[in-house]
């Protein structure tokens, strides 16, 4: 049998890891560089900015981070209009000028063990992750069987998502804002993926971005009472007409605009910051029992009462923090062009939820906000800014739509040597049938986001209470869930309610056709019959155990009359 492999035009930029990348997928083209901006980076011919549908929602991206050095405040960040550009390419001290110090690019159609797949090599001895299919904590990506596919036991990049984009970047300029913020040996191994999803289509407006931060002890083995926040400077469109709120529920930001904009016309998005995967926290009486009083958490004495988690993808799975809890967004702040004055402290001011002078806002009386719909303004929490229903016009509304600056915090967390902290947000759009259904779409697809993550980004997999979205117009075979998988496995597809070449003698009762799903190994041979038989239109699923088999890639594929698509699903014992 013939095993065809579907195939995704990529333009050439993004099959070369350089300096700088234009990562597009989907419906969202976002420049890049090596040092971690995000938009605000000239790649021609399209330029900078992060585009939707090829309209600018982003002028930059980035991060800030602050904590405290022993008793001494420090602020540093990536935040191009602030103008944090405290970060320089590659790892803790060294040369920032050696080119190998580029952005890495994986895509999951790249033939396995490619020349991407060996240039990884580089991006590992940087700090990049791998999988390590055969246990020897090398990675050495080689087909063992030379059977011309990759299989469990053989070595990978660390493909999260459909196209990946990873860097690696440290604090490590001079020329900074902040005397009292000198560079303290942190270090970030920055991760865009993203899904070509097609059972899922709120995926298509999502890209991910993974921060993994290292304090390296160039100066503190710890920083303590540590926070970040994803930030960004948001052009949605006309920069002048944005107004921003932020979802609790969700753990998100978000702007939007105050009416229909010249660019996007009379349906304009809203874009959202989502904060997927906080910091992981030890927090003694609340994550664990400290039987022993001295405020830090060991695995042998302590009782640990929560458990943090890092979200890896379905190849490397979780790992798990006993005794810590991820943080959840602890404030939603934001300020106005040109009116940030660069301070570490009142950079921190605001991570902590407050304004620039370090005080809490008065929903009652705060000049850019409305408390409506009856609600009590003295009820409204202050650290979410704007925490309203602007469709419904309900709660603290933001008022006066103007260029903005809008900040997700989350925190506090500790950076110690050797632990790492890994963060993960979405950068997600909605767009409805006006400007503000824009901000309850961005909420719903923010949810269903949220939802995926917690599935450990399993692709292609809707839940249940998501099935409004499947529209049976088409035959579809969908990624099997999970993948990989031990021992069994479900298997989705849809029968769309058109017949298949129909005869014009077809009656409206004639929808049934026969089906065929069944399972190949790598040479094509058939190892088990799932479906054969006809079938109405609709929405199926099969569970595939596979007990009896050895670990191994397998191939499924549903036949129609001339329909024929096979998918790869990856047995893991």
């Amino acid at each position: 049998m013939k095993l065809f492999i579907i195939s995704v035009l990529l333009s050439a930029s993004t099959l070369q890891a350089q300096s700088q990348f234009r990562f597009y997928i989907n419906y969202i083209n976002m420049p890049m560089d090596n040092k971690g901006i995000l938009a605000d980076v000239d790649i021609p011919p399209v330029g900078s900015g992060g585009r939707y549908h090829d309209i600018g929602f982003l002028y930059s991206g980035g991060f800030w981070l602050s904590g405290y050095n022993g008793d001494t405040l420090w602020a540093n960040g990536q935040a191009t209009i602030s103008p944090f550009r405290d970060y320089i390419p590659g790892n803790v001290d060294s040369n920032q000028h050696d080119p190998r110090y580029k952005v890495y690019t994986i895509s999951m159609y790249y033939p396995p063990f490619s020349s991407d797949w060996q240039e990884w090599k580089t991006a590992v001895n940087f700090g990049a992750d791998f999988y390590d299919g055969d246990g020897d904590g090398i990675y050495n990506p080689v087909d063992l069987n030379n059977n011309g596919q990759w299989d469990p036991e053989e070595d990978s990049p660390d493909i999260i998502g459909d196209q990946i984009a990873w860097c690696v970047f440290n604090d490590g300029d001079t020329t900074r804002p902040f005397d009292r913020s000198s560079p303290l040996g942190i270090e970030i191994h920055q991760t865009l993926f993203g899904y070509h999803s097609y059972l899922a289509p709120q995926l298509q407006n999502v890209l991910f971005i993974r921060y993994k931060i290292f304090n390296t002890g160039k100066v503190n083995s710890k920083l303590d009472s540590v926070y970040f926040s994803a930030w960004t400077d948001p052009d949605l469109g006309d920069y002048l007409d944005d107004l921003v709120g932020c979802d609790t529920l969700s753990n998100s930001g978000y702007v939007y605009n105050s009416g229909p904009d010249w660019m996007f016309g009379h349906e304009p998005p809203a874009f959202f910051i989502n904060m997927l995967q906080g910091p992981q926290a030890y927090i003694p009486g609340e994550t664990f029992i400290d039987n022993n009083f001295n405020g830090t958490f060991e695995d042998s004495i302590d009782t640990p009462l929560d458990t943090a988690y890092n979200h890896q993808g379905p190849l490397k799975g979780f790992q798990l923090f006993p005794g810590a809890k991820n943080q959840k967004m602890s404030a939603f702040t934001h300020y106005y062009r040109n009116s940030l004055s660069y301070g570490e402290y009142e950079a921190r001011n605001y991570m902590l939820g407050k304004n620039r002078d370090g005080n809490l806002l008065d929903p009652c009386t705060w000049i850019y906000g409305d408390v409506r719909g009856g609600v009590d303004c003295n009820l409204v929490n202050p650290l979410y800014w704007y925490s309203g229903d602007p469709e419904n016009d309900y709660g603290w509304i933001n008022n006066n739509a103007y260029g903005q600056r809008m900040l997700v915090h989350t925190g506090p967390f500790s950076l110690e040597v050797d632990k790492p902290i890994t963060i993960i947000v979405g950068y997600t759009i909605g767009q409805g049938d006006s400007p503000l259904n824009s901000v309850t779409v961005g909420k719903e697809v923010s949810a269903f986001v949220q939802q995926f993550y917690q599935s450990n980004f399993d692709d292609n997999i809707l839940p249940v209470e998501e099935e409004k979205y499947l529209i049976v117009d088409e035959f579809k075979l969908f990624q099997n869930y999970p993948n990989p998988f031990n021992p069994t496995t479900i298997i989705r597809f849809t029968i769309p309610t058109s017949p298949l070449n129909p005869s014009p003698y077809q009656g409206e009762g004639q929808r049934e056709r026969f089906i065929t799903l069944i399972v190949y190994d790598v040479l094509g041979n058939e190892i088990a019959i799932l479906v054969n038989e006809e079938k109405p239109s609709g929405n199926f699923e099969v569970v595939f155990d596979a007990s009896s088999l050895p670990s191994g890639v397998y191939f499924y594929q549903l036949k129609a009359g001339d329909f024929i698509q096979s998918n790869k699903m990856i047995l893991l014992k």
